[in-house]
């Protein structure tokens, strides 16, 4: 992770911090939201020096940036106002409002199909069509049906790895529109998958979607992902590299794992890890009894006690342990482990109303009563 210091001419306005290999592209996202600031009108400097969106932060001498914001004109502002009421304006505009990159991205917030009227020469500049493609992913195929300069130029930006990875950041589906040479690097697709929370697999080919390195990936960022890559490959089930990536992002993975892998004590002590002990649930019967694992789970949440086997949940010393912890676990205790003690461990820990749970009978046996310990009983 990369801190950056962000000042501007008064002094310190606040410190972002982003993952290592982020862009100043991905630093000016961040700081739209902590300083309400919209990309366009930020200006970042280190030193002397402007700062390109595609440079990467931890290039950076120092992890100090200067900010300055881009204010409008007025006849700027008068013709966002014009194309936010109704976007068709744009198409009569003069020729320099056509190629202002902030009345454009204006239109299009409620009409992508306003960057029709655009003038051509806004695709000279990279800033905007990275503007268009992170505020509208799917604005990558309407670029491409420009005509002459300006199409070739558009299809400029479906090479471009920053601007494709801006636009399926904000709709995983535009991989369809990159370019072939980029969708055949198995670098870029990784970015692609990361940037997306594992989205762009599921946009893939399915021979692409078969390649492990970005089957990784996916579940890395994304632990879900699984589900979706078992619905259509099954076999997935069983590849313990896949399912261990999964499971590491986070336990409950644990579900889409196969019945085989589901009994690998390795591999479901990090599932209790990485899961404050609930894919207990998820793992074989034989190790739902195995009292090493159960003791992770109950040291990460007593309540997964309801998850272990009848013989340990009937097991007094563990079950006097989980109620120590939690003694709403009570109802989650074998019958044949109760006792006068247990009970009134479990009351003092949590309050009377964890004898609901308890059968009558065994209350009046123990000689206690629900009325006499219930805290929530007015005095």
């Amino acid at each position: 992770m990369s801190s950056i210091e962000v000042h501007n001419l008064s002094g310190p306005l606040c410190t972002v911090t982003l993952e290592s290999n982020s862009t100043v592209a991905d630093l000016k996202v961040a700081l739209a939201k902590v300083l309400r600031v919209p990309r366009r009108q930020q200006r970042l400097i280190s030193g002397s020096s402007p700062l390109e969106d595609c440079q990467r932060l931890e290039e950076l001498g120092e992890p100090r940036v200067t900010f300055v914001r881009i204010t409008y004109s007025a006849a700027t502002l008068e013709w966002m106002a014009l194309v936010r009421r109704k976007s068709a304006f744009l198409s009569n505009a003069p020729l320099e409002v056509r190629n202002d990159h902030e009345v454009v991205l204006t239109a299009m917030q409620h009409d992508r199909d306003a960057i029709c009227w655009a003038a051509e020469q806004i695709l000279n500049d990279r800033d905007f069509a990275f503007a268009v493609a992170a505020r509208h992913g799917q604005a990558l195929q309407h670029l491409t049906s420009w005509q002459g300069v300006a199409r070739r130029r558009a299809l400029d930006t479906l090479h471009d790895p920053s601007i494709v990875l801006a636009a399926v950041s904000q709709d995983p589906s535009a991989i369809e529109f990159a370019s072939q040479s980029l969708v055949s690097q198995q670098d870029f697709l990784i970015d692609a998958i990361q940037c997306s929370k594992g989205h762009v697999l599921q946009h893939l080919s399915p021979e692409v979607q078969e390649e492990v390195a970005l089957q990784k990936a996916a579940v890395s960022c994304n632990w879900l992902m699984l589900e979706h890559l078992a619905q259509k490959m099954p076999d997935i089930r069983d590849d313990r590299e896949v399912v261990f990536h999964a499971v590491a992002t986070h336990g409950c993975a644990l579900e889409f794992a196969s019945v085989a892998l589901r009994r690998d004590a390795e591999l479901v002590l990090l599932a209790l890890q990485r899961s404050r002990g609930a894919a207990l649930r998820w793992a074989d019967e034989t190790l739902k009894g195995r009292r090493d694992l159960v003791c992770v789970a109950l040291q990460e949440d007593a309540a997964n006690l309801q998850y272990a086997s009848e013989e340990l949940r009937a097991d007094p010393e563990l079950v006097l342990e989980a109620v120590k912890r939690n003694g709403n676990c009570l109802k989650f205790a074998s019958p044949r482990v109760l006792s006068a003690a247990l009970l009134q461990t479990a009351v003092d820990q949590a309050g009377g109303h964890v004898l609901e749970a308890v059968p009558s009978e065994f209350l009046e046996l123990c000689g206690m009563h629900m009325e006499a310990v219930d805290i929530f009983e007015a005095t």
